[in-house]
């Protein structure tokens, strides 16, 4: 059976823990493993957080839409902004020998997820499609 859970929140640094608490929870009521779910957090905390700081420049008046669709261990996340397009050419994770603060989250957000794509088809905005497929232990 498919489950949807959309929510929609301003672009505040804030809203983050929001984001990590409810796809959190999403997973645990799915039954999903603890590291999954870590990880699934920290690559998401890390995709919303970019719309937050790179397309919206801070701005708290602009508005991010996160949709959560799962459905046979798979979880399909739509990161909907309403900023300047993105050239997804132009999105590239730092080199990993190069010491200095930031810049992984790309390559955080890449690693976890087995699908990371940019939606071209939005009249206005940015729409990121991520796609993770879990293992879901057996209930005895």
């Amino acid at each position: 059976m498919k489950e949807t859970l959309t929510l929609s929140f301003a672009a505040k640094k804030e809203n983050v823990r929001i984001v990590r608490a409810v796809i959190r929870n999403f997973l645990i009521l799915r039954g999903v493993l603890e590291q999954d779910i870590f990880d699934t957090e920290l690559a998401l905390d890390e995709a919303v957080a970019n719309v937050i700081e790179h397309t919206y420049k801070c701005d708290p008046s602009k508005y991010i839409v996160l949709t959560l669709n799962w459905e046979d261990g798979i979880l399909d996340v739509l990161l909907r902004d309403f900023g300047e397009k993105v050239d997804p050419a132009s999105i590239k994770p730092r080199a990993l020998d190069e010491v200095r603060e930031g810049g992984l989250g790309v390559y955080i957000i890449k690693k976890i997820f087995d699908v990371v794509e940019w939606v071209e088809k939005v009249e206005r905005g940015n729409l990121l499609h991520l796609r993770k497929s879990f293992n879901i232990p057996r209930k005895e």
